[in-house]
């Protein structure tokens, strides 16, 4: 062992596992399998489960190494990936999310308010950013909507309101039921906030359909 190694703990504690960390996580290859499976049917894929269950750690370290290795082989394993938390204003962390993955110039001046700008103009402008950007020729494109109950939490909270809330959540509908661009939305959400989704059209609908619910961990997991 390196001496520098000497020391490394291989549980991150409360943060979630990272994609680099896949070699660290383990047991829960048999829930990867099943988000495989229902990301083979639908583009919309709702990870639900309480605080604390392992819904982030499971699309980080389970479920994106396994779509990088081709493991979802009519979709191939060329992706590219954005990570997002809603926040306050979930339209410019969206812009930056997709500036992030190399959708979009980052050294373009203005790039991040010109995206937001597209994103804002109608309920394709998702669909419409990615087009104007740089996703290459035959690549699917995953976005990972991180903690998606802050969109419900901030409306209560600040100034987030519900039009902005919407178009948000339909941006997210509208790129995952489209079929010109292989566009698909992952969410992971706590089980606490579902009954919030029925608040916006479609969402509820979107949900049950691609719902996958983590189950209680094992003694052995």
């Amino acid at each position: 062992m390196n001496p520098q190694d000497a020391h490394f703990n291989p549980f991150p504690g409360l943060r979630p596992f990272q994609i680099e960390e896949k070699y660290l996580f383990f047991g829960r290859e048999e829930q990867t399998s099943e988000l495989l499976t229902r990301l083979r049917k639908t583009r919309f894929l709702a990870v639900v489960g309480v605080s604390g269950s392992g819904k982030s750690s499971l699309v980080r370290a389970g479920l994106l190494p396994e779509l990088h290795g081709g493991t979802m082989a009519t979709a191939g394993s060329s992706w590219e990936v954005a990570v997002m938390r809603p926040g306050g204003d979930p339209l410019a962390t969206l812009a930056e999310a997709l500036i992030e993955a190399d959708i979009h110039d980052a050294d373009e001046e203005h790039i991040a308010s010109h995206v937001r700008s597209s994103l804002a103009r109608s309920g394709m402008g998702l669909v419409e950013a990615i087009k104007q950007g740089d996703l290459p020729e035959n690549t699917n494109l995953l976005l990972v909507v991180d903690q998606f109950e802050e969109i419900f939490r901030f409306r209560r909270m600040s100034g987030l309101s519900e039009e902005e809330a919407g178009h948000f959540i339909t941006l997210l509908l509208e790129a995952s039921e489209q079929i010109e661009l292989p566009i698909y939305v992952v969410l992971t959400m706590r089980s606490d906030f579902l009954g919030d989704c029925a608040q916006f059209r479609g969402l509820a609908e979107s949900v049950n359909e691609g719902e996958y619910l983590i189950p209680r961990l094992s003694r052995n997991q």
